[in-house]
């Protein structure tokens, strides 16, 4: 990322590619975007994103994440109108902590969105409260770990287990918003 700014609540950034996107909270009318963003991933980033090739729950997925009336909160970046990646947290059981996941269309990995999303996704998430944002990752999931460096969000917690690594990262170590 090389540069930032918030207008209206959509945050505009440039990645490192030079390219300019619109990252914004998702609402009801990008369901079929979401959808279409999944379907752009081959069968591995789905096994990445979901521990499944074919994850049969995707059109509830989608709903939950346009979805604005719970804690939940999802961002996607646009670029020229298309949703090319989306970071959200879902509020669970431990107090002021929250899942993060984050996906990225197929032809958009290594350009920063990841990062972008994630970065800001953080800030939102610290802002309303979250404390600690958890993950559960693949072992072989080299691109998410990228991402979480990248955005400077480094774990401060982890546990291993049967392939997956459980991350735990603390929001009071997030560093300040640039513009």
């Amino acid at each position: 990322m090389t540069g930032s700014r918030i207008v209206d609540n959509v945050f505009t950034s440039t990645l490192r590619d030079g390219a300019t996107v619109q990252v914004r909270r998702l609402e009801p009318a990008d369901i079929d975007a979401v959808i279409a963003l999944h379907d752009t991933l081959s069968d591995r980033e789905r096994y990445l994103r979901f521990f499944t090739m074919h994850p049969a729950h995707l059109k509830t997925v989608a709903d939950k994440l346009t979805d604005r009336s719970s804690e939940d909160y999802a961002l996607g970046a646009f670029e020229s109108g298309t949703l090319i990646g989306v970071a959200s947290y879902g509020v669970c059981g431990r107090p002021a902590t929250a899942e993060v996941a984050v996906v990225v269309a197929h032809n958009d990995h290594l350009r920063g969105v990841g990062t972008v999303l994630l970065r800001r996704l953080a800030h939102i998430a610290h802002a309303n409260g979250i404390r600690h944002l958890v993950a559960d990752v693949l072992t072989t999931n080299h691109l998410m770990f990228k991402v979480l460096h990248d955005a400077s969000l480094h774990p401060q917690h982890k546990s291993y287990d049967s392939g997956v690594v459980h991350l735990d990262i603390d929001l009071a170590e997030l560093k300040p918003e640039s513009d």
